[in-house]
């Protein structure tokens, strides 16, 4: 009895053992799809349409609030978009008349009068989201079917538009950008750069390769026709945080398809506003929206992360293999830095910064996704656009103040 009790506990041991050894080289290989993936898909133009009269028209919607300093940088790129301008209009929205970001706006628009460019104020409260109430009246005004939704944050290059709509077919119904950052110019900002061209990057290049929903909000093209399908049309996701998830996943489950974009979407947040704690707290809140969403495989999460499971596969590989648990890590951490850095330039398409200024910024970024997680776990409340929300499971939230 004692012997076949040992012999079970022996397997138990070799299998848990080999379950992580097999599920750290799953996640590590993960980043060669996504590499490719970003070689094949990103920074390759497409657009080839020989006649401006064959440009699709479109409506730009971007919701603003206040000013981080790089504002008028990131906004005037709409008006010198290379794009025909009698097919496109631009939709500014702010919700309180005296918000700074609206004397910009009347600049820019004095400074282009060619463009045709408007301020709405007030915006709609449909829900508890503060951006779909900012951004519905002028999605629900647009003149044209396909509506860019862009932050406020997002730099984009005069290419930008016709590069969206060469990804139209009358069987797409949103094309996305993958979120990046333009150059560091602090180690905050290379933290976070390096979040979105290693995790986050591999994460959404190999769920685009499968076909699967990643569609992030932060700029993406949007067939109104397509989301005026669903009953309430944008106003019924005004109940979600993360409404770019469940506007992308309604699509998705509709038969529309989601395109990516070969460009990604350039963040451009001024120095005064990027900070590490900044950082931290954005990662805090997106951890919590994603286990609202989706609990199970928020709870997975540190296994996808290099410390977390480098760890665990540093003991499974010793046992089996009789090695170092302290070689195994250090090597296994040596080889995911190197497939992050090639991922990293894939999406950068071009010099990253020095080597060593990249290092110490990866070491902080995954050092920091245990406490970040944890911390994530000790309550479903975020604050998002100066409001606290109760986050509940499905998606739902709730405003507190």
């Amino acid at each position: 009895m004692a012997d076949h009790f040992s012999a079970a506990v022996d397997f138990s041991s070799w299998f848990w053992n080999g379950v992580f050894f097999a599920w750290c080289g799953y996640i590590l290989l993960s980043h060669i799809p996504a590499a490719v993936r970003a070689r094949l898909s990103l920074h390759r133009r497409r657009f080839s349409l020989k006649s401006d009269d064959l440009c699709p028209s479109v409506t730009i919607v971007k919701p603003l609030l206040g000013d981080d300093g790089n504002l008028n940088d990131n906004l005037e790129g709409y008006f010198k978009l290379d794009y025909p301008s009698n097919k496109f209009e631009i939709l500014f929205c702010v919700m309180d008349p005296d918000d700074p970001a609206k004397a910009i706006v009347d600049s820019l628009i004095a400074k282009y009068p060619s463009v045709d460019a408007r301020l709405l104020t007030g915006g709609k409260h449909i829900g508890i989201n503060p951006k779909i109430n900012n951004m519905h009246v002028a999605v629900s005004g647009a003149r044209h079917d396909f509506i860019w939704l862009s932050d406020s944050n997002i730099m984009v290059r005069p290419e930008n538009l016709k590069e969206l709509v060469a990804c139209l077919d009358p069987t797409v119904g949103l094309v996305h950008q993958l979120p990046y950052a333009l150059p560091a110019d602090s180690f905050a900002a290379l933290v976070d750069k390096i979040y979105f061209g290693t995790q986050h990057a591999r994460v959404y290049l190999v769920a685009d390769m499968l076909k699967r929903n990643c569609a992030n909000g932060m700029s993406w093209l949007l067939r109104k026709s397509a989301l005026e399908e669903v009953v309430g049309g944008l106003a019924a996701f005004s109940e979600y945080l993360a409404e770019d998830f469940f506007i992308g996943k309604t699509l998705w489950e509709r038969g529309w398809k989601l395109s990516l974009c070969s460009l990604p979407a350039l963040q451009n947040p001024s120095a005064t506003v990027t900070s590490l704690s900044r950082f931290r707290n954005r990662m805090i809140r997106w951890t919590r929206l994603r286990a609202s969403m989706m609990p199970f495989p928020g709870l997975l999460e540190p296994l996808t992360e290099c410390i977390f499971l480098g760890i665990f596969a540093s003991i499974a590989a010793s046992r089996i293999f009789n090695c170092c648990v302290l070689t195994f890590f250090v090597l296994q951490s040596i080889v995911w830095f190197l497939l992050d850095y090639h991922l990293m330039s894939c999406v950068e398409n071009g010099p990253l910064p020095s080597m060593w200024k990249v290092i110490c910024a990866w070491l902080v970024r995954e050092l920091w996704t245990i406490p970040i997680f944890v911390e994530s776990l000790c309550s479903q409340r975020i604050t998002w656009g100066g409001h606290l929300f109760q986050l509940e499971f499905g998606g739902h939230s709730v405003k507190l103040e």
